[in-house]
């Protein structure tokens, strides 16, 4: 949290009707702010990125941003509390796969599904631009961004495959090789094409063509088939236990976001 937004919600605090004090960790919607917040200043380099932020009115702190399905970038943890809109495998595939670039779009489909409603929608000015909440939002201001935005909480592939990532970590590191398949004989590492790729997926970001979100979502799932190829490498090559576990984590959350993003394909994008 900034030093700016720890002002002002103690001075809200102080001056609350009836000497009420409201703390941060009691307060969902300042709860959600200060989340917002730091995905915010968490630096990610992909181009045109972004994370939005909502609050349910049955509670649920829910995030989506504008790459694909499933999409964690490399180093952002999410608290638990937090639940990100297109991991949700109780909503099919399909669904999901419609609200792919358009985060506004995902979080009321999420809540839609669940039966319930958003309370408010949080986002910077230049998020907001051009899309409508249809919600009550919350605009953060360049000072509500604190300076480092690092949080506690769990690596993408427990968001994403709670179950895969439960399994990894009670395996030894004795036992890690033996998750993997056998390695190939030529050990030369796989060309790294991810550049060239990830140019593809953040494309169809410029375009305002109706059919944006299959462009997104086939070379998203192009993107994920070769880096889950280059992890597997760097999985058969690693000398140290945390490396190799690393990137056998690595290896199968981008298995799972290929598949996701193909099977979120309409059929007719598929042949």
């Amino acid at each position: 949290m900034s030093a700016a937004r720890a002002e002002r919600e103690a001075l809200v605090a102080a001056t609350a009707a009836g000497g009420l004090r409201r703390k941060a960790g009691s307060d969902p919607v300042l709860l959600a702010q200060r989340i917002a917040a730091a995905l915010n200043a968490i630096p990610v380099t992909d181009i045109g990125f972004f994370w939005v932020t909502a609050l349910t009115k049955d509670g649920t702190i829910l995030v989506a941003n504008n790459y694909a399905l499933g999409y964690i970038p490399d180093g952002v943890h999410l608290p638990d509390q937090v639940t990100l809109a297109t991991a949700d495998e109780t909503i099919p595939a399909r669904t999901r796969g419609t609200w792919a670039t358009y985060p506004m779009l995902a979080l009321h489909g999420w809540a839609q599904h669940h039966d319930t409603e958003l309370r408010v929608v949080i986002a910077t000015e230049e998020q907001f631009k051009g899309f409508d909440p249809g919600a009550p939002k919350i605009v953060l201001q360049p000072d509500d961004i604190p300076t480092n935005g690092t949080m506690e909480g769990r690596h993408r592939l427990q968001v994403i495959a709670p179950g895969a990532a439960r399994q990894l970590a009670a395996v030894t590191g004795s036992g890690l090789a033996e998750l993997l398949p056998p390695a190939p004989a030529d050990s030369t590492p796989p060309q790294d094409r991810r550049q060239q790729l990830w140019f593809e997926v953040f494309r169809p970001l410029l375009s305002t063509a109706p059919d944006r979100a299959i462009a997104q979502l086939r070379a998203f799932a192009a993107y994920a088939e070769h880096a889950q190829e280059l992890a597997l490498h760097r999985a058969h090559t690693a000398t140290e236990t945390a490396d190799q576990r690393g990137a056998i984590a690595d290896w199968i959350y981008w298995q799972h976001l290929n598949v996701l993003n193909t099977d979120a394909l309409p059929a007719e994008a598929t042949v």
